[in-house]
């Protein structure tokens, strides 16, 4: 991913760095960044109240983030979708809760949408384009690697369309 946006921000004259990092152990001083950018990834961050803050801290005013994530609908998941959860080890919340929690960490203009509909016609492009390259895929990695990865993603819109699971697009801004 970091090597895709090294090649993207290449010839656009900005000023960009990137990083691989645990980001639940990784300190920055105050006021570094202009932007944190994460793409369905804090699913995975238990804490994330105080991950947000962190981010508070991090930004410089007038900075942003920019989120989106797996969400849930509110109200307790079912059975099926508890049990995904637990052995994904994922910590969900509803749209509502997530954008909540930026607000309680200090974030102003904060933006909080459900955009599963737009999860589901991309889950549907991705899986399509993996389905393409089945045989390369499967040379490269291995059948039971392919099955797993087709399996999870045609799972996704099915409790996408059920409701259960969400997407969420999450933007905030700290004060100037």
């Amino acid at each position: 991913m970091i090597s895709i946006a090294l090649d993207r921000a290449i010839g656009h004259n900005c000023s960009v760095e990137f990083e691989v990092a645990d980001c639940t152990k990784k300190t920055y001083p105050d006021s570094t960044f202009d932007m944190i950018y994460s793409h369905d990834t804090i699913l995975h961050i238990q804490d994330k109240p105080a991950f947000f803050r962190s981010f508070f801290k991090w930004l410089k005013p007038g900075g942003k983030v920019l989120i989106t994530d797996y969400c849930k609908s509110s109200g307790p998941p079912s059975p099926e979708f508890e049990a995904y959860i637990r052995q994904r080890g994922y910590d969900l919340h509803d749209v509502e809760a997530y954008g909540q929690m930026l607000k309680d960490a200090g974030f102003d203009e904060v933006i909080a949408e459900d955009r599963t509909e737009q999860f589901i016609q991309v889950s549907q492009k991705e899986m399509d384009a993996v389905e393409k390259e089945k045989d390369k895929f499967i040379s490269d990695f291995s059948e039971e690697d392919y099955n797993n990865i087709v399996g999870g993603w045609k799972s996704k819109p099915v409790r996408s369309s059920m409701g259960e699971q969400r997407l969420g697009l999450f933007i905030a801004k700290k004060k100037n």
